[in-house]
């Protein structure tokens, strides 16, 4: 119990909840190397799955960072990306 137990996406412990480090470290290649077609909705869901952590804001603000070196807009509490404006 003190490893956690590893389920979809996060390392689950009875007094704390993480994202596995291999999620992050693939959502952050793959924002870095996606198309802009794709890439709107690709971080929305990386922002969703890394609110359900209950220890992550250092991970949000690294895909936050990263979205933001794409040019997009972050939202203030880094839980939800915009679109830019030529891409409306």
């Amino acid at each position: 119990m003190e490893r956690g137990i590893d389920f979809v996406g996060h390392v689950i412990k009875p007094w704390r909840r993480t994202t596995r480090p291999r999620a992050l470290h693939t959502a952050l290649h793959r924002i870095e190397h996606l198309a802009d077609g794709e890439l709107y909705a690709t971080i929305n869901s990386y922002f969703g799955l890394l609110r359900q952590a209950s220890h992550s804001h250092a991970d949000r603000s690294r895909l936050g960072r990263a979205v933001l070196r794409r040019e997009h807009c972050v939202s203030g509490d880094l839980t939800k990306t915009f679109r830019r404006g030529n891409d409306a």
